[in-house]
Formats: structure tokens, C-alpha cells, sequence
């Protein structure tokens, strides 16, 4: 935007009676020169309210998306998994899990192998500065599999990270086993997954680097009694059913219970009505007598109508007894606010959220598609309706401001002329003051020595 333009004070500083009169018609010509850059100053400033305006419209529409994208995460969790022993195990359940309860016997929650760099190594003081090995290429076998280390430094930070970089199912760590006053840092690896697997690193003249501390055992489990030997798995995380998963924690026995649990759409339904009314009230503020900068767009019109063809969404067969927001406890009011009643989910039966989730629908399909093509259409960066709107009144602003310095450096220049050609003409009306000055002094001279002689 262009610097602030008004009027151009001149100061002309001539010698003549008439310099003031001379003033007048730099500042009058200056002065008419100037209107059409204080008149491009103008529409500047209504431009420039304009994109604010704009601006924060694309805001709350963008928040309104944001909050749509919350709903369709939200109807994708809608199956709760708890468990009576959280000490045995935890439990996750997504939206293909079925509702039930099971009970999970934890035979063993197994135990992961172990081991660390041996005595009569290297003593490593400053784990960033020295290393067990000065060997730049390491060995590391787990179980069958053997894998290439190749540390970013020869030291034992860099040999850590090399190896949990590697991807061999294990975990390195750093430990002191020696005093704070004379450390002793040691490698430590241990498996990720259960069950006893030999776990060895050795460095380029391969000899051995680790000595093994723990060999570790599979978890075995029941569910709900069988079988009764139990289930054996070389990990803690193991599916029970489609969609359900445990992580064995202790040996014991707790029950799982896998249940609908509309809370997280609830709590997006109530986010959306929210952001959607921030929308409609941003809307709203360019209509009526106090209306702002956007008053008349055609714009704002098309805004307003695509917000009201959103909450007008019709469901298909599919989503059963559910077919509009207003089955969801969402209401429209004479002002196009929405308000959201909290209890008309919570109060639903399993098959009646199911027909909820389908109704929400997914990126290709139901209201949630139908809601998202819309507020994209008017927030894409290329193609949004509001987004081309600001695109369209920030090249006005730059046009202006081109424009704007265009005729300030007309008025300057006009300044210049006129400044330059009224002080040739002080000048000359100076002359001719001071002859006329001077003729008159000789004048009355010459008079009174003539009446002297007289």
C-alpha cells in the first residue's frame, strides 16, 4: 500500500511584492494536481479494509473445515475398549471392533533379551568423544539376521543411534556403570520383541562386543479360556479380534469390554456447530445498516448460500433413520444459528450410531463430503471463491499503489516546474521593482534640486 497522500504544501520564498501571490498559484495548481492521487489514496483504503474483511471470513471458514476434519476422525472412533485389571494388560479398539467382552488370561507377558558391552573394552568416559571400537563399520546380529552399523562418528552416542537407526528390532542404549567421579559408559541393546534371541556386535576384526545379560522368553495368553496350553507370541501387542487389540502387561486375568462410545462425536459435533456459527456470524457482519467493507459482494452472497445449502444436507438410504443434522441434535434458528443437543446422541442405541457414522460418511461419501467440496470451494488456495476474492483485491491494492506513485512523481515534477518558473518571474518582477525604485528616487532628486534653483 502507498505511503499516506494529501495536498502538497508549497513554500516559495521569493524577494518580490508579489511572492505570496505567486505561492497561491504553486499551491493552487499543486493542489488540483493532487486530487486524483488522494482519490487513489481512498480506494486504497477501502481495498485495504476490504482484504481484512476478507481475511477474516477465509478465518472462520478455514476453522470450519478444520472442525469438519475433527468430525470425520471422530466417527471413525466410535468403538471403547476398558479393561478390569489394567495391570494385566490395555486395550485398543478401533471402528471395526465388534461389541462384547472378553476375558484375557496372561500366562507370561513374556520378556525381551539383553545385552551389553563387555569388560576389558575401551573404558568410555565421554560417550561423544570415544567409542568401545575404533572400527568405522559394526556387525549386529539379532536372532538369524545380521546387520551393517556404520556410525556418523567413532563414538558411542553415534554408535547408539546407527543402531536403533537400523531397523533390527532392538533398542540401543547409553549406561554408566561406574561412579559420577570415574564413569564407565556402556552399550546396552535389548529386543523389541519377546522371545530369547542372541544379540551380538562386532566390530570390523570381528570380535565380539557384547556379553549377553538376559535371554529373553514369548508371552503366551487365553482368551476367554482357549486354548488352554494358551496363544504364543514373540510380542506384547497381539490382536484378539478384528479391530481389537491387547498389550500383555503382567501374568493374570482381566475382561475386556468393547463398547460404542458416541463421546468423540459428540464432542466433534458440538466443535463444528461452534465453528460454523463463527462463520455465519462473520458472514452476517456484511449485511444491514452497520455492515462492513464487504457490503453488496456478490462474494459474501454465494458465502451465505453455500453455508445454508451445507446444513440442508440430505442422507441417503444408507444411513437408515438418520438423514439430516437435525437428527443428530443439531437445530436450525430463524437467524441460521445452529445449537446442538448433546443428549440425542448420547441416548442412542448401537444400531442408531451406526447409522450416525453413516450418515457422517468419509471423504468420498455422505455429509462429510458434501461439506468439505463446499468450503473447498470457497478456501482453495487456486480455486476458493473467498481465496481468488483476497487474490483478486490484493493485485487492486498493488494496481493503486503503482498508480498512486505515478502521479506523485507527476506532482512533484509539475512542483518543480512551477517552482522553477515563478522564481525566474520573482525575479524578474524584482528587477524591475528595484529600476523602479531607483527611477523614482532620481525622480524626486531631480524635482527637489529643481525647485531649489527655483
Amino acid at each position: 500500500m502507498g505511503s499516506s497522500v494529501t495536498p502538497v504544501t508549497v513554500t516559495f520564498n521569493g524577494t518580490s511584492q508579489y511572492a505570496s501571490s505567486l505561492q497561491q498559484v504553486i499551491t493552487r495548481a499543486v493542489s488540483i494536481a493532487s486530487l486524483p492521487m488522494v482519490q487513489l489514496e481512498n480506494e486504497q483504503a477501502t481495498t485495504s479494509q476490504k482484504i481484512t474483511d476478507a481475511t477474516s471470513l477465509e478465518t472462520t471458514l478455514t476453522a470450519l473445515n478444520t472442525a469438519l476434519q475433527g468430525l470425520s476422525t471422530s466417527s471413525g472412533n466410535t468403538q471403547s475398549a476398558s479393561v478390569s485389571d489394567s495391570s494385566v494388560l490395555q486395550a485398543n479398539a478401533s471402528a471395526a471392533a465388534l461389541p462384547g467382552t472378553y476375558t484375557i488370561q496372561v500366562l507370561d507377558p513374556g520378556s525381551s533379551s539383553s545385552a551389553m558391552s563387555s569388560d576389558g573394552l575401551t573404558t568410555v568416559t565421554d560417550p561423544t568423544s570415544q567409542d568401545i571400537s575404533s572400527s568405522s563399520t559394526f556387525t549386529l546380529t539379532v536372532g538369524s539376521s545380521t546387520y551393517t552399523i556404520q556410525p556418523s562418528g567413532n563414538n558411542l552416542d553415534a554408535l547408539a543411534h546407527a543402531i536403533d537407526s537400523s531397523g533390527a528390532g532392538v533398542q540401543a542404549t547409553i549406561v554408566n556403570v561406574g561412579s559420577p567421579e570415574s564413569p564407565d559408559y556402556r552399550l546396552a541393546i535389548q529386543s523389541t520383541g519377546l522371545g530369547a534371541q542372541t544379540i551380538q556386535l562386532t566390530d570390523s576384526g570381528s570380535n565380539p562386543l557384547l556379553t549377553s545379560l538376559t535371554t529373553g522368553a514369548d508371552g503366551s495368553y487365553t482368551v476367554n479360556g482357549q486354548p488352554p496350553a494358551g496363544i504364543t507370541t514373540d510380542s506384547s501387542t497381539v490382536t484378539i479380534s478384528p479391530g481389537l487389540t491387547v498389550n500383555l502387561l503382567a501374568a493374570g486375568t482381566s475382561t475386556v469390554s468393547v463398547s460404542l462410545d458416541a463421546s468423540s462425536i459428540s464432542s466433534a459435533l458440538s466443535s463444528f456447530v461452534t465453528a460454523f456459527n463463527a462463520a455465519l456470524a462473520q458472514v452476517n457482519l456484511s449485511y444491514g445498516q452497520n455492515a462492513n467493507s464487504l457490503s453488496g459482494d456478490s462474494m459474501v452472497y454465494e458465502t451465505s448460500d453455500a453455508l445454508n445449502n451445507l446444513v440442508q444436507y440430505t442422507g441417503s438410504s444408507n444411513s437408515g433413520g438418520v438423514q439430516s443434522l437435525t437428527d443428530l441434535g443439531i437445530t436450525n434458528s430463524d437467524t441460521g444459528t445452529l445449537t446442538f443437543d448433546a443428549s440425542t446422541i448420547g441416548s442412542m442405541s448401537s444400531s442408531q450410531l451406526a447409522n450416525v457414522v453413516a450418515f457422517l460418511g468419509n471423504s468420498t461419501s455422505g455429509f462429510l463430503a458434501d461439506a468439505t467440496n463446499t468450503l473447498t470451494g470457497l478456501t482453495d488456495p487456486t480455486t476458493g471463491l473467498v481465496t481468488g476474492e483476497i487474490a483478486n483485491l490484493n493485485q487492486a491494492s498493488t494496481n493503486e499503489s503503482t498508480q498512486i506513485d505515478a502521479q506523485q512523481s507527476s506532482v512533484n515534477a509539475l512542483q518543480t516546474s512551477l517552482t522553477n518558473q515563478m522564481n525566474s518571474a520573482d525575479a524578474l518582477i524584482a528587477s524591475l521593482e528595484q529600476q523602479s525604485s531607483f527611477l523614482t528616487s532620481l525622480f524626486n532628486t531631480m524635482n527637489a534640486n529643481n525647485n531649489a534653483n527655483a
